[in-house]
C-alpha cells in the first residue's frame, strides 16, 4: 500500500500551522498527489470542499478560525461525502471520541511518516469506492446544491443545529452587505429579519420560526426581507436538515430566493 502512486487524487489540506501544512504537501507531491488547496481553518475548509471536492481532505482538528476541524468534518462527510483523516497530535480519549461523532475514514497521530499518510489516503479512498459502488449508494442532494451555489443568484446558508452560519456562498455575501469571514458563527437571525406580507407582522426568529418551518413544512413564501432602508424584498425560503448515518440533526441548509414579479402569490 504505501508505494501505491498518487497520481490522480487530489487532497485538500488543512492545517494551522504552516511548517506541517508545508510537510504534509512535500510529502504528497513525492507521491504525486495533487494537493489543490491548504487552508487554516474550520470555515474554510467547509468553503474548500465545496469549491475543488477534493478526493481526501487531511484535517487538523485544532485550527484558526471560529470553526473546529470535527464541526467542519461532521459537515462536509454528511453533505459531501468526502472521505476526511483527521491529523493531529490529540491522542487522548476524549478527543477520539468526539472525533468519532464526525464519521472520519480515519485518524492520524502526530508526529507521522509519509508512509502513514499514503496509506491512510489509499485506504480511504478504496473504501469510499467501494461504498460509491454498492447499489444502495445514495449521493444525496447536498453536492449538487453546493455545486451550484457557487454561482447561483440565490442566497445559500448552511447553518448549525442553534441557526448559526456556517457557510455562505457569494450571492449570500452580496446580500447581507459582508464578507463570507464575519457570519461565521452568528445566529442568521441577527443578519435577516422578515415580515409576513399578508399581516405585515415581523418574524422575530428567523431560525426558529421561518426556517426550521421550512425545512418542516416546506418552502414559504408569503415572506419579504427586511433591508436596510425598511423596505422588503419578496422571498422564497427554503430549507433541508442535514442529517448524520445516524439520522442525527446536524445542521440546515438553507435557500433564500428573491421572487420575480410574476413568481409572487398574490
Amino acid at each position: 500500500m504505501p508505494g501505491t502512486s498518487g497520481k490522480g487524487r487530489e487532497i485538500l489540506i488543512v492545517e494551522d500551522d504552516p511548517i506541517i501544512a508545508s510537510l504534509i504537501k512535500t510529502f504528497l507531491k513525492q507521491k504525486d498527489y495533487s494537493v489543490v488547496n491548504m487552508v487554516d481553518s474550520g470555515e474554510d475548509a467547509l468553503y474548500a470542499a465545496v469549491t475543488s471536492f477534493p478526493d481526501v481532505i487531511l484535517m487538523d482538528i485544532n485550527l484558526f478560525g471560529r470553526i473546529d476541524g470535527i464541526t467542519a468534518t461532521r459537515l462536509i462527510t454528511a453533505m459531501l461525502k468526502v472521505p476526511v483523516l483527521f491529523v493531529s497530535a490529540q491522542d487522548d480519549d476524549a478527543t477520539f471520541s468526539r472525533a468519532a461523532v464526525a464519521e472520519p475514514a480515519g485518524f492520524i497521530i502526530k508526529p507521522f511518516t509519509a508512509k502513514d499518510l499514503y496509506s491512510n489516503i489509499e485506504i480511504a479512498v478504496r473504501n469510499n469506492e467501494i461504498v460509491k459502488s454498492g447499489k444502495n449508494y445514495d449521493p444525496g442532494p447536498f453536492k449538487r446544491l453546493l455545486r451550484n451555489s457557487l454561482s447561483a443568484l440565490d442566497a445559500y446558508f448552511i447553518l448549525d443545529q442553534q441557526g448559526r452560519i456556517l457557510f455562505l456562498n457569494p450571492y449570500a455575501e452580496k446580500l447581507l452587505g459582508t464578507d463570507r469571514y464575519k457570519p461565521i458563527m452568528i445566529s442568521i437571525s441577527r443578519y435577516m429579519s422578515f415580515r409576513d406580507t399578508r399581516s405585515n407582522e415581523l418574524c422575530t426568529d428567523t431560525f426558529k420560526y421561518l426556517i426550521r418551518e421550512a425545512a418542516t413544512l416546506g418552502a414559504r413564501h408569503y415572506y419579504g426581507l427586511v433591508m436596510a432602508d425598511g423596505s422588503l424584498r419578496q422571498m422564497s425560503v427554503s430549507a433541508s436538515t442535514i442529517h448524520n448515518n445516524t439520522d442525527e440533526t446536524i445542521g440546515y441548509l438553507v435557500r433564500i430566493h428573491r421572487l420575480t414579479a410574476s413568481e409572487i402569490i398574490k
